[in-house]
């Protein structure tokens, strides 16, 4: 049985007898019993048994904390960590108390390095962004809170919560410049729920009120939903056509081409003065066309390690990822996204008429033996077209951003000035609806749908959900819609006039 599965012991949290000694001589205070750790929910907890049941006690067997491995930031191992916070709980016999004036803003501290523990977690069932955003959102009301001066007193006043929750989202609305938009307000008011509900746990939160005043049924109240959010439905292309695709498909193939054929010939270039070496800002041709190749988002492919050992030693285990595999003379990007697994094959060529170097490419050769041109694999291009590095596309920047990839909000901008804005260097796709790189995505999934392409064959490429692709993708072709309606219009029949004559005389 491997370490992952096999059963951990109080001795693996930092228990020693001696530890245990040396506790109860420096805190005579502590009475007799013994620690033990229980697993719920995949989690080891602290324990601590009591001797003999006193009268009207419900249990002798006392929470304490959560378990974690090596050493905290103070330097203290789980166990020495426990014996901490038993001390606490001794001294109010282990009833949760909390000064009714404390600030609200001491408790959503206290919230905050809980969440810090289940981050540095490597067995914890939460993502990595799904901390990110319960961390940026409690941290945006932390701040309202600081200004309103909110106390505990108040949350145990459940009116008086609730309003400071509903002026909370009047100053979102009114967040200089231009507010927050809809869909972040009330991932915030999530976020505010979320903490509420830590606050009330007994087990394993804080236990500090009895009740979560700031309930799902309350936010629906103070934010409701707006009907595009209740039927799900997304935001509509309406400049979607099969030629847009093919254009920019085309578009995308041309300029990875000529940009290959160019190294291979001439090596690195300092086309782009701001960048040491590597492809600059053009990485969007070569990024779009692998969202318009297979359906990828971005995040898949700008974070996507080169191979498995690069992906095995990644600092964030717990985060999203994806890495590159070359098996059986094909390319495969493995995907672990949001809770999803998939991997899918590349096998797209870019075209040389120059060898490239250390034997890519398969030859094309005419009847009589002569090389025509050499076909590489799109993954090989980038390989070789982007420095080394753990990721596929490094940042070029690599005397600040060595073991970085491409930032994601310089590549967004890139995606507008090159590709969305029409004018000097730019394609000008916003004709074709193109706003921001996830429209490629889309595009690839309409385009496959109005191809004949099955639900179920795009559902696995894609990794969404046939229902999914049902309500935001299946009717975003205005194009296959007339079609549509032409094949109805080959059903319908008129009688000739001179037919209902005769019928009616």
């Amino acid at each position: 049985m491997n370490s992952t599965t096999s059963k951990k012991t109080k001795e693996d949290f930092g228990y020693s007898e001696g530890e245990e000694k040396i506790f109860h001589q420096y805190n005579p205070s502590i009475p007799k019993g013994s620690f033990s750790i229980q697993k719920r929910n995949g989690k080891y907890y602290w324990y601590f048994q009591l001797g003999s049941k006193r009268v009207g006690e419900k249990t002798r067997v006392k929470y304490i904390s959560p378990t974690f491995d090596g050493v905290n930031v103070d330097g203290l191992t789980s166990f020495q960590d426990c014996c901490r916070v038993l001390v606490d709980k001794v001294s109010t016999d282990f009833v949760r108390q909390s000064n009714t004036n404390t600030k609200l803003i001491t408790l959503i501290d206290e919230y905050l390095r809980f969440l810090l523990i289940q981050e540095n977690d490597p067995d914890g069932r939460l993502k990595y962004e799904t901390i990110r955003s319960m961390k940026n959102g409690i941290n945006r009301f932390r701040d309202w809170s600081l200004i309103r001066d909110i106390r505990l007193t108040d949350v145990l006043n459940g009116r008086k919560i609730k309003q400071d929750v509903i002026e909370f989202v009047e100053y979102c609305k009114n967040k200089k410049p231009n507010g927050l938009k809809r869909h972040t307000i009330r991932t915030y008011l999530k976020q505010v729920k979320y903490f509420m509900e830590w606050l009330s746990d007994e087990d394993f939160g804080k236990g500090s009120i009895s009740v979560n005043p700031i309930s799902s049924d309350f936010i629906k109240k103070v934010y409701p939903p707006n009907p595009m959010e209740k039927k799900g439905l997304p935001r509509r292309n309406v400049y979607f056509t099969m030629d847009g695709y093919d254009e920019m498909w085309d578009v995308c193939v041309k300029k990875v081409r000529g940009l290959w054929n160019d190294f291979i010939e001439n090596g690195w270039s300092k086309t782009h003065s701001n960048q040491p070496l590597g492809v600059g800002s053009d990485v969007v041709f070569f990024v779009s066309l692998l969202q318009l190749d297979s359906g990828f988002r971005v995040g898949e492919l700008l974070t996507s390690f080169r191979n498995l050992e690069y992906h095995e030693n990644r600092r964030d285990k717990k985060n999203s990822s994806t890495y590159w595999e070359w098996k059986d003379g094909e390319w495969y990007l493995w995907i672990n996204w949001k809770n999803k697994q998939s991997v899918v094959p590349i096998t797209t060529k870019i075209r040389s008429w120059t060898k490239p170097m250390d034997g890519l490419g398969e030859s094309v050769k005419d009847k009589n033996g002569k090389i025509l041109y050499w076909d590489t694999n799109v993954v090989d291009v980038c390989m070789k077209m982007f420095r080394e590095g753990r990721y596929l596309f490094s940042s070029p920047n690599f005397r600040t951003h060595r073991d970085s990839h491409y930032s994601m909000t310089y590549y967004m901008n890139l995606v507008k000035q090159k590709l969305v804005m029409d004018g000097v260097g730019g394609e000008g796709w916003s004709k074709f609806g193109i706003e921001t790189s996830h429209d490629f995505r889309d595009y690839f999934i309409t385009h496959k749908l109005n191809s004949g392409m099955s639900i179920e064959d795009i559902s696995q490429i894609s990794r969404n959900s046939i229902n999914t692709i049902e309500k935001h993708y299946l009717r975003m072709s205005v194009e296959s819609q007339l079609e549509r309606q032409k094949q109805l219009d080959k059903t319908r029949k008129v009688l000739p006039t001179k037919g209902v004559d005769y019928e009616m005389g």
